[in-house]
């Protein structure tokens, strides 16, 4: 991230490839969770690792989302709303249209060959189950790919937020936070009140659909995390209280989100678990807002490699672990052992396809929906190109070396 004097953030740049790779080791996990229900599951399951998938759900999704806000808005305010507008969709259409199109599919026959070897369905049948799934728009054709989805939804949205604010939005936004710091109560009154509200709506989407009204209301619910990203790049004061969560506040930001996840009893406790939801999680990436800017505010080559491959890790990495989980169906170890050797191994595997992908132009267009840069030219380089510009032209033979 860079901002307006183009002064690098690097902290943010690090925060955000960590909330990436993160899905490595979440979805290694959610394949022996108890409360999960994942494409490629073991039949072997593990508490450690339900808690694990759980801890690692309660903020890595919040966290990616405040982020994408903060630069989106800052993006937004430096080149204006269509030509920012159609830099994210090419930015993001084009990974999602290239992995719907070669990604999903492999994980979609990976998801029925996992089916077969757990003696589900017979062999026999696999070649049509696959051309069934294949041929039937579901939720395996989203997938992992959802958060692009969502994401061009935001940043649909924010675009035209900036256009009927007639390029005003950031400063708004600055005004919002100001009159919320001067307006406590009634500010913390509102925000329980949509979260009642939110609450309310999950039971009556849930009851109506369980499956995919939780899966929808999930994903809406990020818009939350993305709007105070934008926040967060508005107010100078916000992003200075981001960046002050300590050790104190990760611990009560652990305790919130687990008390979220306990079974509430009612639509008052339905309410307060929201609030300790979102609570919860903010504490927790400020935390780490906090750790990234005190230790990875500066250059660093390693820290640029993780950010230059976590786009590329997130997208390849989802069906790597399913062709491991599938190939783990075959053993039996512990499940801790198993989740160690996907996560590391996914990761691993992963990071050699982007090399692979970081290789060719086409590729990285595909798959990251950017040209490839080139290399800077140094100043010797220049120095040897103005050597050659003074010599003169008029020599009787070519140049040679």
């Amino acid at each position: 991230m860079e901002t307006g004097n183009r002064q690098r953030l690097h902290h943010w740049d690090f925060s955000r490839a960590l909330y990436l790779v993160l899905g490595i080791p979440f979805h290694a996990a959610v394949i022996y969770s108890l409360s999960h229900e994942w494409s490629v599951a073991s039949p072997e399951k593990s508490q450690l690792l339900t808690w694990l998938a759980d801890f690692l759900h309660s903020f890595r999704m919040p966290g990616f989302f405040l982020l994408a806000g903060l630069f989106s808005m800052m993006l937004l305010d430096r080149q204006g709303a269509w030509p920012w507008l159609k830099s994210r969709l090419t930015r993001l259409g084009l990974p999602l249209l290239f992995a719907t199109l070669l990604i999903v599919p492999f994980q979609i026959s990976v998801q029925q060959v996992a089916l077969v070897i757990k003696g589900t369905v017979p062999a026999a049948d696999l070649p049509g189950m696959i051309a069934a799934q294949l041929s039937h728009f579901g939720e395996p054709w989203i997938a992992h790919l959802w958060f692009l989805w969502v994401l061009i939804a935001y940043c649909v949205g924010l675009a035209m937020l900036q256009v009927l604010s007639r390029g005003t939005l950031r400063a708004r936004l600055e005004a919002f936070v100001t009159w919320v710091g001067d307006n406590r109560i009634l500010s913390l009154a509102a925000f329980a009140a949509i979260c009642e509200l939110v609450a309310r709506a999950q039971e009556i989407v849930v009851a109506a659909s369980p499956y995919y009204g939780n899966a929808v209301l999930n994903y809406n619910l990020y818009v939350i995390y993305f709007g105070f990203g934008a926040l967060v790049y508005s107010s100078r004061k916000l992003n200075d209280l981001l960046l002050r969560p300590g050790s104190v506040a990760a611990l009560t930001g652990v305790a919130l989100v687990i008390f979220a996840q306990v079974p509430h009893a009612d639509l008052i406790e339905h309410t307060l678990k929201v609030m300790a939801a979102i609570l919860g999680a903010l504490l927790i990436v400020g935390y780490i807002s906090n750790l990234a800017h005190r230790h990875f505010n500066r250059p660093d080559a390693r820290v640029r490699k993780l950010v230059d491959a976590s786009f590329t890790i997130y997208l390849f990495h989802h069906p790597v672990i399913y062709v491991l989980a599938t190939l783990f169906l075959m053993v039996d170890l512990p499940p801790v052992l198993e989740f160690a050797v996907i996560a590391s191994s996914a990761g691993l595997i992963s990071y050699a396809i982007h090399l692979a992908v970081s290789r060719s132009a086409i590729a990285m267009l595909m798959f990251n929906g950017v040209r490839a840069k080139k290399p800077p030219v140094s100043q010797q380089s220049r120095a040897d190109a103005a050597k050659l510009q003074s010599i003169s032209t008029d020599r009787p033979y070519p140049l040679r070396g």
